[in-house]
Protein backbone atom coordinates (compact mmCIF):
# COMPACT_ATOMS: atom_id res chain seq x y z
CA UNK A 1 0.00 0.00 0.00
CA UNK A 2 2.86 2.31 0.86
CA UNK A 3 4.41 1.71 -2.56
CA UNK A 4 1.10 2.43 -4.30
CA UNK A 5 0.73 5.71 -2.40
CA UNK A 6 4.27 6.67 -3.35
CA UNK A 7 3.54 5.83 -6.98
CA UNK A 8 0.37 7.95 -6.94
CA UNK A 9 2.27 10.81 -5.33
CA UNK A 10 5.02 10.58 -7.97
CA UNK A 11 2.40 10.61 -10.74
CA UNK A 12 0.78 13.72 -9.27
CA UNK A 13 4.18 15.38 -8.86
CA UNK A 14 5.13 14.62 -12.47
CA UNK A 15 1.74 15.86 -13.62
CA UNK A 16 2.34 19.19 -11.87
CA UNK A 17 5.75 19.49 -13.50
CA UNK A 18 4.25 18.65 -16.90
CA UNK A 19 1.63 21.38 -16.43
CA UNK A 20 4.36 23.89 -15.66
CA UNK A 21 6.20 22.90 -18.83
CA UNK A 22 2.91 23.28 -20.73
CA UNK A 23 2.48 26.81 -19.34
CA UNK A 24 5.98 27.69 -20.51
CA UNK A 25 5.29 26.30 -23.98
CA UNK A 26 2.01 28.21 -24.20
CA UNK A 27 3.79 31.46 -23.32
CA UNK A 28 6.50 31.15 -25.97
CA UNK A 29 4.58 29.60 -28.89
CA UNK A 30 2.95 32.84 -30.05
CA UNK A 31 6.00 35.12 -29.71
CA UNK A 32 7.32 36.60 -32.94
CA UNK A 33 10.41 38.52 -31.83
CA UNK A 34 13.61 36.95 -30.56
CA UNK A 35 14.22 39.48 -27.77
CA UNK A 36 10.71 38.85 -26.39
CA UNK A 37 11.20 35.11 -26.81
CA UNK A 38 14.42 35.06 -24.78
CA UNK A 39 13.01 37.34 -22.10
CA UNK A 40 9.72 35.46 -21.71
CA UNK A 41 11.27 32.00 -21.76
CA UNK A 42 13.94 32.70 -19.17
CA UNK A 43 11.57 34.56 -16.85
CA UNK A 44 8.88 31.86 -17.08
CA UNK A 45 11.33 29.07 -16.24
CA UNK A 46 12.63 31.08 -13.30
CA UNK A 47 9.08 31.65 -12.04
CA UNK A 48 7.64 28.18 -12.64
CA UNK A 49 10.57 26.20 -11.23
CA UNK A 50 12.23 28.72 -8.92
CA UNK A 51 15.52 28.52 -10.82
CA UNK A 52 17.92 31.35 -9.85
CA UNK A 53 19.86 31.52 -13.12
CA UNK A 54 18.44 30.92 -16.60
CA UNK A 55 20.00 31.96 -19.90
CA UNK A 56 20.31 31.05 -23.57
CA UNK A 57 23.54 30.63 -25.52
CA UNK A 58 23.27 31.40 -29.24
CA UNK A 59 25.88 30.96 -31.95
CA UNK A 60 27.37 34.01 -33.64
CA UNK A 61 27.30 32.25 -37.01
CA UNK A 62 24.53 31.48 -39.54
CA UNK A 63 21.60 31.07 -39.25
CA UNK A 64 21.50 33.33 -36.17
CA UNK A 65 24.15 35.95 -37.00
CA UNK A 66 21.49 38.54 -37.87
CA UNK A 67 20.19 38.44 -34.28
CA UNK A 68 23.43 39.48 -32.60
CA UNK A 69 23.06 43.26 -33.04
CA UNK A 70 19.41 43.34 -31.90
CA UNK A 71 19.86 41.12 -28.85
CA UNK A 72 23.07 42.80 -27.70
CA UNK A 73 21.32 46.18 -27.73
CA UNK A 74 18.18 44.99 -25.93
CA UNK A 75 17.92 46.40 -22.42
CA UNK A 76 17.19 43.76 -19.80
CA UNK A 77 18.76 40.77 -21.56
CA UNK A 78 22.17 41.05 -19.97
CA UNK A 79 23.05 37.63 -18.50
CA UNK A 80 19.95 36.16 -20.19
CA UNK A 81 21.54 35.76 -23.61
CA UNK A 82 25.15 34.87 -24.38
CA UNK A 83 26.76 34.59 -27.80
CA UNK A 84 29.22 31.73 -28.15
CA UNK A 85 31.08 29.89 -30.89
CA UNK A 86 29.48 26.64 -32.02
CA UNK A 87 32.76 24.84 -31.37
CA UNK A 88 32.69 25.94 -27.71
CA UNK A 89 29.17 24.56 -27.36
CA UNK A 90 30.23 21.23 -28.81
CA UNK A 91 33.20 21.16 -26.43
CA UNK A 92 30.73 21.63 -23.57
CA UNK A 93 28.03 19.08 -24.42
CA UNK A 94 29.32 17.02 -27.32
CA UNK A 95 27.27 16.27 -30.43
CA UNK A 96 24.37 14.48 -28.76
CA UNK A 97 20.82 15.76 -28.32
CA UNK A 98 20.52 15.13 -24.59
CA UNK A 99 20.66 17.56 -21.69
CA UNK A 100 23.95 17.54 -19.80
CA UNK A 101 23.87 17.90 -16.01
CA UNK A 102 27.01 19.21 -14.32
CA UNK A 103 27.95 19.73 -10.67
CA UNK A 104 31.69 19.07 -10.86
CA UNK A 105 34.51 20.73 -12.82
CA UNK A 106 32.19 23.58 -13.79
CA UNK A 107 35.23 25.58 -14.88
CA UNK A 108 35.36 23.34 -17.96
CA UNK A 109 32.05 24.92 -19.05
CA UNK A 110 32.87 28.58 -18.36
CA UNK A 111 32.77 29.64 -22.00
CA UNK A 112 29.02 28.88 -22.10
CA UNK A 113 28.30 30.45 -18.69
CA UNK A 114 27.87 34.23 -18.17
CA UNK A 115 30.89 35.62 -16.36
CA UNK A 116 28.82 36.99 -13.48
CA UNK A 117 27.52 33.48 -12.66
CA UNK A 118 30.76 31.52 -12.81
CA UNK A 119 31.84 31.90 -9.20
CA UNK A 120 28.43 31.32 -7.61
CA UNK A 121 26.74 28.39 -9.33
CA UNK A 122 27.07 24.87 -7.95
CA UNK A 123 25.29 22.91 -10.68
CA UNK A 124 23.96 23.53 -14.18
CA UNK A 125 21.68 21.86 -16.74
CA UNK A 126 22.70 22.47 -20.36
CA UNK A 127 20.19 21.52 -23.08
CA UNK A 128 21.04 21.63 -26.81
CA UNK A 129 18.96 23.78 -29.17
CA UNK A 130 18.90 22.85 -32.85
CA UNK A 131 17.56 24.17 -36.14
CA UNK A 132 17.34 21.73 -39.05
CA UNK A 133 19.41 19.24 -37.08
CA UNK A 134 22.30 21.68 -36.51
CA UNK A 135 23.34 22.86 -33.05
CA UNK A 136 22.59 26.61 -32.82
CA UNK A 137 22.36 27.22 -29.10
CA UNK A 138 22.06 26.02 -25.53
CA UNK A 139 19.29 26.46 -22.98
CA UNK A 140 20.88 26.67 -19.55
CA UNK A 141 19.60 26.57 -15.97
CA UNK A 142 21.79 26.83 -12.89
CA UNK A 143 21.63 26.91 -9.10
CA UNK A 144 24.01 27.50 -6.23
CA UNK A 145 22.92 24.11 -4.89
CA UNK A 146 25.31 21.40 -6.15
CA UNK A 147 22.53 18.80 -5.85
CA UNK A 148 19.97 20.66 -8.00
CA UNK A 149 21.36 19.25 -11.25
CA UNK A 150 23.20 16.19 -9.98
CA UNK A 151 23.87 13.88 -12.98
CA UNK A 152 23.87 10.79 -10.73
CA UNK A 153 20.42 11.45 -9.26
CA UNK A 154 18.38 13.42 -11.82
CA UNK A 155 16.55 12.38 -14.98
CA UNK A 156 16.68 14.70 -18.01
CA UNK A 157 13.62 13.46 -19.93
CA UNK A 158 11.43 16.55 -19.32
CA UNK A 159 14.33 18.93 -19.92
CA UNK A 160 15.04 17.14 -23.21
CA UNK A 161 11.41 17.55 -24.22
CA UNK A 162 11.46 21.22 -23.30
CA UNK A 163 14.60 21.82 -25.36
CA UNK A 164 12.86 20.30 -28.39
CA UNK A 165 9.91 22.68 -27.97
CA UNK A 166 12.26 25.64 -27.47
CA UNK A 167 14.15 24.66 -30.62
CA UNK A 168 10.93 24.62 -32.65
CA UNK A 169 9.89 28.03 -31.32
CA UNK A 170 13.39 29.43 -31.87
CA UNK A 171 13.32 28.22 -35.47
CA UNK A 172 10.00 29.98 -36.10
CA UNK A 173 11.11 33.20 -34.41
CA UNK A 174 14.44 33.39 -36.21
CA UNK A 175 12.77 32.74 -39.57
CA UNK A 176 10.45 35.71 -39.00
CA UNK A 177 13.31 37.89 -37.83
CA UNK A 178 15.42 36.85 -40.81
CA UNK A 179 12.69 37.92 -43.22
CA UNK A 180 12.37 41.25 -41.41
CA UNK A 181 16.15 41.68 -41.42
CA UNK A 182 16.40 41.02 -45.16
CA UNK A 183 13.55 43.44 -45.83
CA UNK A 184 15.10 46.28 -43.84
CA UNK A 185 18.86 45.85 -44.34
CA UNK A 186 21.37 46.37 -47.07
CA UNK A 187 22.69 42.86 -47.85
CA UNK A 188 26.34 43.90 -48.26
CA UNK A 189 26.95 46.17 -45.28
CA UNK A 190 24.15 45.13 -42.93
CA UNK A 191 23.14 48.77 -42.51
CA UNK A 192 19.50 49.79 -42.62
CA UNK A 193 18.36 50.43 -46.19
CA UNK A 194 17.01 53.55 -47.89
CA UNK A 195 13.39 52.60 -47.29
CA UNK A 196 14.04 52.43 -43.55
CA UNK A 197 15.77 55.80 -43.73
CA UNK A 198 12.70 57.40 -45.26
CA UNK A 199 10.32 55.77 -42.77
CA UNK A 200 12.46 56.83 -39.83
CA UNK A 201 12.90 60.41 -41.10
CA UNK A 202 9.22 60.84 -41.86
CA UNK A 203 8.34 59.81 -38.30
CA UNK A 204 11.12 61.74 -36.56
CA UNK A 205 10.73 64.88 -38.69
CA UNK A 206 7.12 65.37 -37.63
CA UNK A 207 7.99 64.65 -34.01
CA UNK A 208 10.91 67.09 -33.94
CA UNK A 209 8.89 69.87 -35.62
CA UNK A 210 6.08 69.53 -33.08
CA UNK A 211 8.48 69.41 -30.12
CA UNK A 212 10.89 72.06 -31.44
CA UNK A 213 13.68 69.49 -31.16
CA UNK A 214 16.62 69.16 -33.54
CA UNK A 215 17.19 66.38 -36.05
CA UNK A 216 20.29 66.16 -38.23
CA UNK A 217 20.98 64.04 -41.31
CA UNK A 218 24.49 63.68 -42.75
CA UNK A 219 25.53 62.20 -46.10
CA UNK A 220 28.89 60.42 -46.26
CA UNK A 221 30.40 59.55 -49.63
CA UNK A 222 33.55 57.58 -50.50
CA UNK A 223 36.03 59.60 -52.56
CA UNK A 224 37.33 58.08 -55.82
CA UNK A 225 35.24 54.95 -55.29
CA UNK A 226 34.83 54.27 -59.03
CA UNK A 227 38.60 54.42 -59.51
CA UNK A 228 39.11 51.95 -56.63
CA UNK A 229 36.58 49.60 -58.23
CA UNK A 230 38.12 49.95 -61.71
CA UNK A 231 41.70 49.43 -60.47
CA UNK A 232 41.40 46.86 -57.69
CA UNK A 233 38.12 45.20 -58.65
CA UNK A 234 34.63 44.99 -57.22
CA UNK A 235 35.66 42.67 -54.39
CA UNK A 236 37.91 45.40 -53.07
CA UNK A 237 35.14 47.94 -53.61
CA UNK A 238 32.79 45.83 -51.53
CA UNK A 239 35.34 45.62 -48.72
CA UNK A 240 35.76 49.40 -48.82
CA UNK A 241 32.00 49.86 -48.38
CA UNK A 242 31.91 47.35 -45.52
CA UNK A 243 34.86 49.09 -43.87
CA UNK A 244 33.15 52.48 -44.03
CA UNK A 245 29.88 50.97 -42.78
CA UNK A 246 31.58 49.48 -39.72
CA UNK A 247 33.17 52.82 -38.89
CA UNK A 248 29.80 54.55 -39.25
CA UNK A 249 28.22 52.12 -36.81
CA UNK A 250 31.10 52.56 -34.38
CA UNK A 251 30.78 56.36 -34.29
CA UNK A 252 27.00 56.69 -34.53
CA UNK A 253 26.18 53.88 -32.07
CA UNK A 254 23.87 55.06 -29.24
CA UNK A 255 23.58 58.51 -30.83
CA UNK A 256 21.62 57.75 -33.98
CA UNK A 257 21.19 55.34 -36.89
CA UNK A 258 23.29 54.62 -39.99
CA UNK A 259 21.91 53.74 -43.43
CA UNK A 260 23.24 52.79 -46.86
CA UNK A 261 21.59 55.22 -49.24
CA UNK A 262 22.84 54.06 -52.65
CA UNK A 263 26.13 52.98 -54.18
CA UNK A 264 28.94 54.46 -52.12
CA UNK A 265 26.67 56.95 -50.35
CA UNK A 266 25.71 56.53 -46.71
CA UNK A 267 23.51 58.57 -44.38
CA UNK A 268 23.50 58.79 -40.63
CA UNK A 269 20.68 60.44 -38.69
CA UNK A 270 20.98 61.87 -35.18
CA UNK A 271 17.72 62.84 -33.45
CA UNK A 272 18.20 65.51 -30.81
CA UNK A 273 21.67 66.45 -32.08
CA UNK A 274 22.58 69.78 -33.65
CA UNK A 275 24.16 70.32 -37.04
CA UNK A 276 27.51 71.11 -35.40
CA UNK A 277 27.42 67.98 -33.21
CA UNK A 278 26.67 65.74 -36.19
CA UNK A 279 29.46 67.28 -38.27
CA UNK A 280 31.89 66.55 -35.44
CA UNK A 281 30.93 62.89 -35.76
CA UNK A 282 31.40 63.03 -39.54
CA UNK A 283 34.82 64.63 -39.10
CA UNK A 284 35.88 61.91 -36.65
CA UNK A 285 34.82 59.25 -39.18
CA UNK A 286 36.80 61.06 -41.89
CA UNK A 287 39.89 61.36 -39.70
CA UNK A 288 39.83 57.69 -38.70
CA UNK A 289 39.49 56.43 -42.28
CA UNK A 290 42.18 58.83 -43.47
CA UNK A 291 44.60 57.56 -40.81
CA UNK A 292 43.70 53.87 -41.12
CA UNK A 293 43.82 52.54 -44.69
CA UNK A 294 42.06 49.28 -45.54
CA UNK A 295 44.30 46.23 -45.76
CA UNK A 296 43.30 44.44 -48.96
CA UNK A 297 45.47 41.46 -49.94
CA UNK A 298 49.02 42.88 -50.03
CA UNK A 299 47.90 46.50 -50.30
CA UNK A 300 47.01 49.23 -47.83
CA UNK A 301 44.21 51.04 -49.65
CA UNK A 302 43.81 54.71 -48.58
CA UNK A 303 40.20 55.76 -47.99
CA UNK A 304 38.87 59.30 -47.74
CA UNK A 305 35.27 60.44 -47.47
CA UNK A 306 33.31 63.61 -48.07
CA UNK A 307 30.25 64.63 -46.08
CA UNK A 308 27.48 67.16 -45.85
CA UNK A 309 24.58 67.61 -43.47
CA UNK A 310 21.48 69.58 -42.61
CA UNK A 311 19.29 69.92 -39.54
CA UNK A 312 15.71 70.83 -38.69
CA UNK A 313 16.50 73.79 -36.42
CA UNK A 314 19.37 75.35 -38.35
CA UNK A 315 17.96 74.92 -41.88
CA UNK A 316 14.17 74.90 -41.34
CA UNK A 317 13.43 72.35 -44.10
CA UNK A 318 9.80 71.97 -45.15
CA UNK A 319 9.88 68.16 -45.13
CA UNK A 320 12.22 65.26 -44.45
CA UNK A 321 12.85 65.03 -48.20
CA UNK A 322 13.89 68.66 -48.19
CA UNK A 323 16.21 67.90 -45.24
CA UNK A 324 17.88 65.12 -47.26
CA UNK A 325 18.14 67.36 -50.33
CA UNK A 326 19.94 70.08 -48.37
CA UNK A 327 22.35 67.55 -46.86
CA UNK A 328 23.02 66.02 -50.28
CA UNK A 329 23.72 69.44 -51.82
CA UNK A 330 26.23 70.23 -49.07
CA UNK A 331 27.93 66.89 -49.65
CA UNK A 332 28.52 67.72 -53.30
CA UNK A 333 29.61 71.27 -52.50
CA UNK A 334 32.11 69.77 -50.07
CA UNK A 335 33.38 67.30 -52.68
CA UNK A 336 33.73 69.97 -55.37
CA UNK A 337 35.60 72.32 -53.08
CA UNK A 338 38.05 69.55 -52.17
CA UNK A 339 38.24 67.74 -55.47
CA UNK A 340 41.87 68.67 -56.12
CA UNK A 341 43.25 67.92 -52.65
CA UNK A 342 41.21 65.18 -50.98
CA UNK A 343 41.33 62.24 -53.41
CA UNK A 344 44.97 62.97 -54.33
CA UNK A 345 46.26 60.41 -51.85
CA UNK A 346 43.94 57.77 -53.29
CA UNK A 347 44.74 58.56 -56.93
CA UNK A 348 48.50 58.51 -56.27
CA UNK A 349 48.16 55.07 -54.72
CA UNK A 350 46.02 53.73 -57.60
CA UNK A 351 48.38 55.14 -60.26
CA UNK A 352 51.31 53.51 -58.47
CA UNK A 353 49.83 49.99 -58.63
CA UNK A 354 48.38 50.21 -62.16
Amino acid sequence: MHNINELIENVRHNEQIALKFFDIERCILSIGRCDQFVSTLTKEVQKQFNVPFVWINLITEAPLAHLVETLEKTVGLRDRVLFTRRSAMIDAIGTGNKTVLVNQDIGHYWEVIPQSYRSIIGSVAISPLTIDGELVGLFCQADQDVHRYDPTAKDTFLLDQLSIKISICLSNVTAREKLEYLATRDPLTGLLNRRQLELMLEREFSRCKSQNRDLTAVFVDCDAFKSINDTLGHNCGDEVLEYIAKRLLKHVYKQGLAFRFAGDEFVFVMPGKSYEQALEVAESIHDYLHANPLRYKSNLVPITVSYGGASVLSDAPTSYKHLLKLADERLYNYKNNRKRSVPTKVFKFLNKIR
